[in-house]
């Protein structure tokens, strides 16, 4: 942003992959289902998890600075920290 020639970061200055509104459906190079299926709900959860978790390590346990850099509002962050014990 800080070196945005606007006021307003504009959809051109993101790169392509971001400024297309298509959804992903495709499956993400070795991620692949397995042939007897997996739990999909505790996969989500750890994947929750470890971002909440990754996010908190790189602001240094400030829940404000983490929650921002998942793009999560404060009441949702908190919920997550408290579901997954990350105090």
């Amino acid at each position: 942003m800080a070196l945005e020639g606007t006021p307003a970061v504009l959809p051109e200055s993101l790169p392509p992959s971001l400024r297309s509104t298509r959804v992903r459906t495709e499956v993400p190079a070795g991620d692949v289902l397995p042939a007897e299926g997996f739990d999909l709900e505790a996969h989500v959860k750890e994947l929750e998890r470890g971002y909440i978790a990754q996010a908190l390590e790189r602001a240094n346990g400030v829940q404000v600075r983490a929650e921002e850099m998942l793009g999560m509002s404060f009441r949702s962050f908190r919920y997550y920290v408290k579901k997954y014990n990350l105090r």
